[in-house]
């Protein structure tokens, strides 16, 4: 063969071979799931993923060999009381599965393809990609269908587009009996003996909800679906058929440059036709009851009324690098749509740094410019154009409050009118670290105000209105004036004072006294802590209308320290939710530290080293809101 030929030869091989490699390429989430889905949650590389995760405090975190004997001792027990009472109960080794994934996975929602139809159960599809383990998958598939089959439950074999199936046939009975295996315990209200019982429902003519899920593999993807219509959709994609995939729909394939490309895990939505879909649900089902013209605007006008039509999507997008862990929550709602609740919460791209009276130490800073009076006006104008016959109860309360005590008062212009659009709140981390001030730090929070004396001075008379039972006092503090008030219930009285164009309020005296002492004070301020402006640009900037600050250190030793020390307490807590029962962690704390053992949790210096500060971000724009976080790398895990 001449060198020519031999040329010519190696490169059809050559191309032969790209093309082949192209074609065994597993396709991404959204050129495999059909344009109808609803929701997607998706890690779309799998082993990308990891890698990500091996620069994430919080992943490294648990591979320290400190934590190993909380760790191992949570795992052991969920092997063995939930993970292995599933897996004989649905004849599969979970580990099985998840230790083949390589590239990959996903799971969809997608919308009923005839929602008018009573009972319209949502389809979803699961794919799991196996990527060159592809023939382990096939052999495991296998052995999963002979234990579905010996474990005497029902299966039967379908093709789909030449791809083959397994279809599992259940019943919704059976699967809670498989659930109340892992999960046992008696729910609450149940009486059994008014269920109907599997062959004896079906004898006596009940209808018996069924179920079938197939599950089969094509190429190195696992699939799995309750639709054998969007099974056979998604493998017309998977074969390169045009049309009808997720990546034509605007509202996502706007996010896939700009935030899903570079994500580990995202997730997005269709709130368009959710809002839909609910809005369809709602309208049947209130066309099904009789109305008075008394009984107000149906779901479907109030939920027009608080905006929610103007909702379009929802997109999460987290992503990891060298320089920290990043998280984009975004929301598409064009701005000419907006009305209600949306509305009502808009703000503009205004300064929201710290203040310089905000010291360096605080747990937690937070500051947004939303303009109170107009938020107030738009929300007046929701409630009067929901319920119409409110407009005119709400005017003779604006008219009438607070006359009997001051006839000069004007509710709207003293209170409202003075609202301002900076608000403002910073906390530090309680004195007494028990699990009941957990979530009670001391804080303080600013409401921006155009007469802040005013604005006080017209929450003093609304507070005439007060029940009895509600104790009032008033005190100097370097020369303005604190007014305390318990309210019934209440054991920490709320106190209020107006300094520095703000209405301060806190229940923690120490933290108001701090504030109205700030111009004395040279201590440092957060906004000037080292690298803090640098942090700031990798979510826009402060002067995106608002920013955030949390102490991610102290907030993680607080909950360290706390847990370690009153694992019991946390314990009883637990216990009290309705799950709880199902594990039997109702029972006495003992069950729980069965699982969860705070008290095993290591020293916080020792993991310490894996937190660090943490910003975060909102933002309108004409398309939406955007909110994003930022934790960069702690400067001791830095390579």
């Amino acid at each position: 063969m001449t060198a020519p030929v031999k040329s010519i030869a190696i490169r059809i091989l050559l191309l032969c071979a790209a093309a082949r490699l192209g074609a065994a390429a597993t396709l991404p989430p959204e050129k495999l799931l059909p344009s109808s889905t609803l929701v997607v949650i998706t890690v779309p590389d799998l082993n990308r993923a990891k890698a990500a995760a091996d620069q994430d405090g919080s992943w490294l975190l648990m591979k320290d060999p400190v934590m190993k004997p909380f760790l191992d001792k949570f795992v052991a027990k969920w092997n063995v009381e939930v993970v292995a009472k599933l897996e004989k109960q649905f004849g599969l080794k979970l580990s099985d599965y998840t230790d083949l994934a390589q590239g990959q996975i996903t799971l969809g929602l997608l919308s009923p393809r005839d929602p008018e139809q009573p009972k319209a159960r949502f389809p979803f599809i699961f794919l799991l990609d196996a990527g060159s383990r592809s023939d382990q998958l096939k052999t495991r598939l296998e052995d999963f269908r002979k234990r579905w089959v010996d474990s005497g439950k029902k299966l039967r074999m379908d093709k789909v587009r030449g791809v083959e199936f397994a279809t599992l046939v259940f019943t919704g009975e059976e699967l809670e009996k498989a659930l109340d295996q892992a999960f046992p315990g008696k729910k609450p209200n149940d009486d059994e003996d008014d269920k109907p019982k599997g062959k004896d429902a079906d004898a006596k003519g009940d209808s018996v909800e069924k179920y079938e899920w197939l599950i089969g593999q094509s190429e190195s993807l696992l699939v799995i679906g309750n639709s054998a219509a969007e099974v056979e959709h998604l493998l017309a994609l998977q074969a390169g058929a045009g049309g009808g995939a997720l990546s034509e729909v605007a509202n996502f394939s706007g996010y896939q440059n700009n935030l899903f490309r570079d994500s580990s895990i995202f997730a997005w939505a269709n709130l368009q036709d959710v809002v839909s879909l609910v809005k369809k649900s709602m309208a049947t089902a209130d066309s099904n009851r009789r109305r008075g013209a008394e009984a107000g605007p149906n779901p479907v006008q109030l939920m027009e009324g608080l905006g929610l039509g103007g909702l379009k999507a929802f997109a999460y997008g987290m992503r990891s690098g060298p320089e920290g862990v990043a998280y984009d929550v975004r929301i598409a709602a064009p701005e000419s749509e907006r009305k209600g609740l949306l509305k009502m919460l808009f703000f503009e791209g205004k300064d929201a740094s710290p203040p310089p009276f905000v010291p360096a130490d605080v747990l937690s800073f937070s500051r947004s410019r939303v303009d109170m009076l107009r938020a107030f006006e738009t929300l007046e104008a929701t409630i009067t154009q929901v319920f119409p016959p409110s407009a005119g109860v709400i005017k003779m309360f604006m008219d009438t409050t607070g006359k009997d005590k001051d006839p000069n008062f004007d509710l709207r212009k003293n209170l409202f009118g003075n609202l301002g659009d900076d608000y403002v709140s910073y906390s530090r981390a309680p004195r007494e670290r028990t699990l009941e001030n957990l979530n009670k730090s001391p804080s303080v929070h600013l409401i921006g105000s155009r007469a802040a004396e005013q604005l006080m001075t017209a929450l003093k008379t609304l507070s005439a209105f007060l029940p009895s039972q509600a104790a009032k006092k008033e005190r100097e503090f370097l020369g303005k004036k604190i007014t305390s008030i318990t309210f019934p219930g209440s054991a920490q009285p709320m106190s209020f004072a107006s300094s520095g164009g703000y209405l301060a309020i806190s229940s923690d005296d120490a933290m108001l006294e701090e504030y109205l002492r700030s111009a004395e004070q040279k201590t440092k301020p957060l906004r000037e802590v080292n690298g803090l402006a640098d942090d700031a640009q990798k979510v826009k900037g402060m002067a995106t209308g608002m920013f955030g600050y949390l102490d991610g250190v102290e907030s993680a030793r607080l909950q360290f320290e706390v847990l370690k020390k009153e694992s019991g307490a946390f314990a009883n807590l637990i216990g009290a939710i309705p799950f709880a029962a199902r594990l039997g962690f109702d029972e006495d704390t003992k069950s729980f530290k069965e699982w969860v053992d705070f008290s095993l949790l290591p020293p916080f210096d020792q993991v310490s080293k894996y937190f660090n500060r943490a910003v975060y971000s909102g933002v309108f724009s004409a398309e939406g809101f955007e909110l994003r976080f930022f934790a960069p790398t702690p400067p001791t895990l830095k390579k």
